[in-house]
C-alpha cells in the first residue's frame, strides 16, 4: 500500500515538474513576444509624432497667389540641407511670418506653400472698376480684391445713375453678393485688358 502511494506522488511530481517546465516556455516566449511587438508598434508612432526628412521623403513646394491660383515651385525627393530636419528646423528655415505654411505630418511627404501678396500672371493683369472716397477707382486684379489702387478718377459716384452707383456698391462688398449678382458684375465692371477699361472709362458718362 505504501508503494502504490509512493507511485502516485511520485507520478504527480513529474506532472507537475513536466507542467511547470510547459508553463515556463510559454510564458518565456509569450514575455519575448510581448517585449518585442511594442518596438515594431511604438518606432512608426514616434516617426509619425516627430517625423525627420529623409533622401525618402518627396517634396513638394508652392505658391499661393492673392487670387487664390496655385503654381507649383519645385517636386523631388528631398536632398542637401533639407535632410534630416524636423518640424522645428523648417519652421525656422521656412518662417510662418514670411508666408511660409509647411505640412509634415508624414516622413514620407512634406509639403512648403509660399504664400505672396501678388496676383498669379494671368490675373495680374485683370482691372476692376470701384469706388474709393467716394469717387470711381481702377484697382488691380479680378473684381472681389479691393487692395491694390492703380489710379482715381475725377468721377464722383453720386453722380453716376443710382443703378450703376449700386453696382459699385456691390463690387465693393462682393462675398455677401449671389451667384447670379456676382457674374453680372464681372461681365460689367471687370476687364481682362487695359483697352476695354478705358473703353468704359471715357464713356463714363453714359452712366450719368
Amino acid at each position: 500500500m505504501s508503494f502504490y502511494k509512493n507511485g502516485i506522488l511520485t507520478g504527480a511530481m513529474a506532472l507537475i515538474f513536466f507542467f511547470s517546465i510547459g508553463t515556463g516556455f510559454f510564458l518565456g516566449r509569450h514575455v519575448y513576444q510581448a517585449d518585442s511587438r511594442p518596438v515594431e508598434i511604438i518606432m512608426p508612432v514616434l516617426n509619425l509624432l516627430k517625423p525627420k526628412v529623409t533622401a525618402e521623403t518627396k517634396v513638394y513646394q508652392e505658391k499661393a497667389y492673392l487670387c487664390g491660383d496655385m503654381e507649383k515651385i519645385s517636386e523631388g525627393y528631398a536632398s542637401g540641407e533639407l535632410l534630416h530636419m524636423d518640424k522645428k528646423a523648417l519652421r525656422e528655415k521656412f518662417p510662418a511670418a514670411e508666408g511660409w505654411t509647411i505640412v509634415f505630418t508624414n516622413p514620407d511627404m512634406l509639403s512648403l506653400t509660399l504664400k505672396t501678396e501678388e496676383f498669379c500672371p494671368v490675373h495680374r493683369k485683370f482691372r476692376h472698376i470701384g469706388i474709393y472716397h467716394g469717387l470711381v477707382a481702377v484697382y488691380e486684379g479680378p473684381l472681389g480684391y479691393n487692395d491694390k489702387i492703380l489710379c482715381v478718377e475725377n468721377i464722383m459716384v453720386e453722380s453716376l445713375h443710382p443703378d450703376y452707383r449700386i453696382k459699385l456698391e456691390q463690387a465693393m462688398d462682393l462675398p455677401k453678393q449671389s451667384d447670379i449678382t456676382a457674374e453680372g458684375l464681372r461681365a460689367e465692371l471687370e476687364f481682362a485688358s487695359d483697352e476695354t477699361l478705358h473703353a468704359v472709362l471715357e464713356n463714363m458718362d453714359e452712366h450719368v
